[in-house]
């Protein structure tokens, strides 16, 4: 970590809607769907605590008072975010509580079954803003959408992301950014409400880099990933 001054702190955005989820969800959340013996958050606050994280921040909604109860002692930060306003105004509400600094944002509705991404994230981070990317591969790359693939890369400089077509697969051999990341000051300097354009605005500027992992990749917000899930970790 060669460019952070301070220790980096985490968030687990868990406010959302879940809609694509809403017949497994639990007491109507996805993120307490368990795979492996555990829900999906408590996979994201392990992951984020072997990397050595020691202050985590679950922004979750006032409508969602499982994600409370499920929580409690378990020594985590909880916040609400009153309406679900999106990606970025969800990593805010922790940003206000925390003061700011660079923060690893780890989608809880995520699967890496060969490397811990946010402990590879914090090795390589120096001072950009940083996303974890994989190559997509079959079989497990058959159940994910067309959402954050990555259109020009030179070496680790991220220059270009597609936008979202999450009516279609994703093309296989592509690399993708998995919902974790590393954002930075710059981000927030750049912040215009939109994670995408904002993330564009970053590598327009040279200041947008990636953590490629070799691992299965499995998105368990949708239904499609959540089965594949069950069958590789349930058998």
């Amino acid at each position: 970590m060669a460019g952070s001054e301070s220790p980096i702190w985490a968030v687990v955005p868990a406010a959302g809607l879940g809609t694509r989820m809403a017949e497994n969800a639990v007491l109507g959340c996805k993120e307490l769907v368990e795979v492996d013996g555990e829900t999906m958050l408590e996979h994201t606050i392990l992951e984020l605590e072997k990397a050595g994280i020691e202050q985590i921040v679950i922004v979750s909604s006032p409508n969602k008072p499982a994600i409370d109860h499920a929580l409690s002692g378990r020594g985590v930060t909880i916040t609400h975010q009153s309406e679900p306003s999106g990606l970025v105004d969800a990593v805010e509400c922790a940003r206000n509580i925390m003061g700011g600094g660079a923060c690893l944002v780890a989608l809880p509705d995520v699967m890496f079954t060969d490397v811990n991404p946010s402990a590879t994230l914090l090795a390589e981070f120096d001072e950009d803003t940083l996303l974890t990317v994989v190559r997509v591969e079959e079989k497990w790359g058959n159940q994910l959408n067309d959402t954050g693939r990555i259109t020009e890369i030179d070496g680790m400089k991220i220059r270009g992301i597609s936008d979202k077509h999450p009516e279609r697969g994703f093309p296989l051999g592509e690399l993708r950014i998995t919902g974790r990341a590393i954002w930075t000051e710059d981000f927030w300097k750049h912040n215009d409400g939109n994670e995408v354009s904002t993330l564009r605005k970053l590598a327009a500027l040279e200041k947008l880099s990636a953590s490629i992992v070799k691992t299965k990749y499995i998105d368990v917000g949708n239904p499609k990933g959540y089965e594949y899930a069950q069958s590789i970790f349930n058998r």
